[in-house]
C-alpha cells in the first residue's frame, strides 16, 4: 500500500505545466493513442485508467495527457468527494514515468493507436493545449459519467471527421453488472458501492455510456469505425496492442461480506435464544448495533438527499440501514422515551420482515449480504418484541 502511494506521489510530481512552453508543431508521422491500464488492487485502482499518449519521434515529444489527477489537501476534499463535488484536473506525464508507475504496481496497459488524419490529429493536441492551461485543466469529477475514461471519448468524438460507430452490444448490460466485472475479487468493495448506489445503477447502459470503464473503452475503440461524409468506412484504430503484460496476479476474498453476515446472524441467534431462556435483555448489544445501523443510515439518507453523485438517490437500502435506529440509544438517555422502545422494536419487526418478503420485488439490486445483515436486526428487534411484549410486567421484566 505504502510502495503504491509512494508511486502515485512520483507520477504526480512528475506532471509539468507544458502548457507554458512553446509545444512545436507535429509531424504527420506522429501518432495520438489511447493507452489502457488494467486494474490494480486498491479500491481506487479497481477499474484501471486511461491515459491518451501523443509521440512524434522526430519532435523528441512523448507525453501522455492524464485525465486521472486531483489534489487530496484539497479543502473539504472528503466531503466534497461524498457529496459528489470532487475536482480532478488534466496534467502532463511522460510517457515513461506514467508507464513505470503502472508497471511498478503490475499493472498491463495497451495502446490503442487511432488512424487520424493530420488535421484531426491537429484538433485533437490543439485542444489538449487548450485544456492544459490553468484556467481549464480543472472539472467536476463523476465516477461514471465524466472521468479519465469518458474525457477521452469526448475528445475522439469531437475531432474525428465523420460519425463514429460503436460495435452492438451483444448481451445488455447495467451499470451495476458493469461494476461487478472489475470487483468479483473485492467483496468488501462491492457491498459498499451496492449499499451507497441505489436504482438507478440497475438501468442498462449504452455501449456510449459503458466507456465510462476504462477497459470497454480500450475494447469499442479497437471494434469501432468511422463513417466520413463520402460514406466510406475504416476502422478508428489502425493497431491495439499490448505493450507491458499484466503482471499481478488476482487474490480473492475468502472472508465475505455475505460469509461474515451468515456468522454474526449466527452469534445473534445463539445469543437471542440464550438470553431469551435466560432472561437476558443484551440491552448494550442491542444498542450499539443499532447505533451503528443508524450511522450508515445517516450516510446513505445523506447520499439520497445532499450528494451529486450519480444513482445515490432512490435507494431501497435505506429501508434496513436508516437513521432512525438510533432510537434503542436515545431511548437510555432520555428515560421519558422508555415506553416507546417496545413500540419501536415492534415496528421495525414488521417492516424488515416485509422488506425481505418483498425485496424480490423491489426494482433495485440487493447485495448477497444484505439478506443476513438485515436478519440480525429483524432477529434482535422480534426478541425484544416477543420478551419484553409477554414479560414486561414481570418482576424480570422491571430490569429493563
Amino acid at each position: 500500500m505504502q510502495k503504491r502511494i509512494l508511486l502515485l506521489v512520483m507520477i504526480c510530481l512528475s506532471v509539468f505545466p507544458i502548457g507554458i512552453y512553446a509545444f512545436p508543431q507535429i509531424t504527420d508521422s506522429a501518432k495520438v493513442s489511447i493507452l489502457y491500464c488494467s486494474p490494480g488492487e486498491e479500491i481506487y485502482e479497481l477499474f484501471g485508467h486511461t491515459g491518451l499518449r501523443v509521440c512524434d519521434p522526430s519532435k523528441n515529444i512523448d507525453i501522455v495527457f492524464n485525465y486521472g489527477l486531483f489534489d487530496f489537501n484539497q479543502k473539504d476534499f472528503i466531503v466534497r468527494f461524498v457529496r459528489g463535488k470532487t475536482d480532478y484536473q488534466v496534467g502532463v506525464n511522460m510517457y515513461n514515468d506514467f508507464i513505470y508507475m503502472y508497471e511498478s504496481r503490475g499493472s498491463g496497459i495497451n495502446e490503442c493507436v487511432l488512424d487520424l488524419s493530420p488535421k484531426e490529429k491537429k484538433e485533437i493536441i490543439d485542444y489538449l493545449l487548450w485544456n492544459i492551461k490553468p484556467e481549464n485543466c480543472v472539472y467536476r469529477y463523476n465516477f461514471i459519467f465524466n472521468n479519465c475514461a469518458t474525457k477521452i471519448r469526448d475528445i475522439v468524438e469531437q475531432s474525428v471527421h465523420g460519425k463514429i460507430i460503436y460495435p452492438s452490444i451483444t448481451e445488455s448490460m447495467s451499470f451495476r453488472e458493469a461494476i461487478m466485472q472489475y470487483t468479483k475479487n473485492a467483496a468488501w468493495s462491492q457491498f459498499g458501492f451496492d449499499i451507497c448506489l441505489g436504482m438507478g445503477m440497475d438501468r442498462i447502459a449504452t455501449e456510449r455510456e459503458l466507456m465510462f470503464l476504462p477497459q470497454n473503452l480500450n475494447l469499442t475503440y479497437a471494434e469501432s469505425t468511422v463513417v466520413d461524409s463520402t460514406y466510406k468506412v475504416k476502422n478508428i484504430v489502425s493497431s491495439n496492442e499490448q505493450i507491458i503484460p499484466i503482471l499481478r496476479e488476482e487474490g480473492k476474498q475468502w472472508f465475505t461480506p455475505t460469509l461474515c453476515g451468515y456468522i454474526l446472524l449466527a452469534l445473534i441467534i445463539a445469543l437471542s435464544i440464550f438470553g431469551y431462556i435466560k432472561h437476558i435483555s443484551f440491552k448494550v448489544l442491542d444498542t450499539t448495533i443499532f447505533t451503528i445501523n443508524g450511522i450508515f443510515g445517516c450516510v446513505i439518507l445523506f447520499l439520497i438527499l445532499f450528494s451529486q453523485h450519480p444513482f445515490t438517490n432512490s435507494n431501497y437500502n435505506i429501508i434496513w440501514l436508516n437513521p432512525l435506529a438510533f432510537f434503542p440509544l436515545l431511548t437510555y438517555i432520555f428515560k421519558s422515551l422508555n415506553k416507546f422502545r417496545l413500540i419501536y422494536y415492534g415496528l421495525m419487526s414488521i417492516v424488515l420482515t416485509l422488506f425481505l418478503i418483498l425485496m424480490p420485488l423491489i426494482p433495485q439490486f440487493f447485495n448477497d449480504a444484505v439478506r443476513p445483515f438485515t436478519l440480525i436486526y429483524l432477529v434482535r428487534s422480534a426478541t425484544y418484541t416477543l420478551y419484553w411484549g409477554y414479560h414486561r410486567n414481570t418482576k424480570k421484566g422491571q430490569n429493563n
